[in-house]
């Protein structure tokens, strides 16, 4: 049993991950929440030392930049890639 108290978006994201476990793609629920990169250095070890503030948002493939009209100069990379 929880109460409450007990309900913050942490307590929802640890019961998400329980519940959906491999029915979503866990980024975009850390991503949406502003937890991306709390909840990285704190739990992945290995990721933790590598992880930045841009990895927030992902790469955009250089396909889809080379087909937009007027190339990088109109629709540019994401920061930090």
């Amino acid at each position: 049993d929880i109460t409450s108290a007990d309900l913050n978006i942490d307590f929802i994201l640890d019961e998400r991950d329980r519940e959906l476990l491999g029915e979503q793609f866990r980024w975009f629920d850390l991503t949406r929440t502003g937890k991306l990169i709390e909840r990285v250095k704190k739990y992945n070890t290995e990721a933790a030392p590598n992880i930045k503030d841009f990895h927030a948002l992902r790469p955009i493939p250089q396909s889809q930049i080379d087909l937009t009209t007027g190339g990088a100069a109109a629709f540019p990379q994401n920061p930090g890639y």
